[in-house]
């Protein structure tokens, strides 16, 4: 892979409204499979973009780290900025049982005979991708011990392939995310994550993503579902965000949500109002079923729901059948 090698306007790229004399370097080979797919409806919030641009365009030798809730919109960030830059993406879903060769790579047998496999941590150190750590606090902290080498810019040395050396190319990034801040849940919302060694979250500049504000959840709906009246597009991120209120114990109330609404969950129920605006009963309240209450618990279910139709109230009948 070579090095950036082509400049992308900010404000065509990423749809904001900066001086086009701002750029970002990025790669004219749009073919590399490994580039994640674009979404072109997505839309950045300003002060994120800013955050990933600054570590991508100059690292100085640290990790990024994205914490956040749930649905926040962490996870989704990197991959459509890497998108537009044609930046090639290697990744990892991190879990309990995660092993450091699990990143490396390991021996298989591969038509018959026993070959070395790179994992997605040596492919991008050797060709210059992203690596991408998602939900980094689920994994072991002791297994996680074996990338501080990295993350100090020294080079990967695979001893289980006759010591192998891998050298990071100038455009290899190494980004994380996580629900915690890596010092363990204190919510009590997310299980399974674990505390991270101070010295190993010394390495990353710590970016936290909370969830959209209005604006932003309002101008995705309008791509996401324009034929959806904007009076109810309005009244389903107000909605969206008393649930998560609840979510994040910002708001009390006699039943405590364990469950929240993400963008996409959102974005999920205005597609659906749509297509069963027909429906028997209210077309709100069906697409609000499989988008999100079908996977709460009866208590929650019934509490969300008359959250809506507080919040709706006479148009919560929007799209019933006569």
């Amino acid at each position: 892979m070579t090095n950036r090698n082509i400049s992308f306007p900010y404000c065509t790229t990423f749809n904001l409204d900066i001086p086009p004399s701002f750029v970002m370097g990025g790669f004219a080979d749009s073919t590399n499979p490994h580039i994640p797919k674009r979404d072109d409806d997505y839309v950045f919030r300003r002060e994120t973009l800013r955050d990933i641009l600054s570590f991508l365009n100059l690292p100085d030798g640290d990790g990024l780290y994205f914490a956040g809730h749930y649905g926040a919109g962490k996870t989704t960030l990197p991959y459509q900025v890497a998108a537009r830059l044609n930046w090639p993406v290697q990744s990892y879903t991190a879990h309990s049982r995660m092993e450091f060769d699990d990143l490396v790579g390991t021996w298989k047998m591969v038509n018959g005979t026993m070959q070395f496999l790179h994992g997605p941590l040596a492919i991008a150190m050797r060709e210059g991708h992203l690596f991408i750590l998602n939900e980094i606090d689920r994994a072991d902290p002791g297994q996680l011990a074996g990338l501080h080498d990295v993350l100090e810019g020294h080079p990967l040395v695979i001893a289980t392939n006759g010591g192998e050396v891998i050298h990071a190319h100038e455009d290899f990034r190494f980004i994380a995310n996580g629900n915690s801040f890596g010092s363990g849940d204190s919510t009590g919302l997310y299980q399974g994550v674990n505390q991270l060694d101070i010295a190993f979250m010394d390495r990353f500049r710590v970016v936290e993503v909370d969830y959209p504000s209005e604006e932003i959840e309002l101008m995705i709906l309008e791509k996401k579902a324009p034929d959806l009246p904007l009076e109810l597009r309005e009244k389903m991120v107000r909605t969206a965000n008393k649930i998560r209120r609840l979510f994040i114990g910002k708001d009390e109330a006699p039943t405590p949500l364990t469950i929240t609404m993400s963008t996409r969950a959102l974005c999920r129920w205005a597609k659906l109002s749509l297509v069963y605006r027909n429906a028997p009963t209210s077309g709100l309240a069906y697409a609000l079923n499989q988008s999100l209450l079908a996977k709460a618990e009866p208590e929650q279910r019934i509490a969300i729901e008359q959250i809506a139709k507080d919040v709706f109230g006479a148009n919560w009948q929007w799209g019933q059948s006569s």
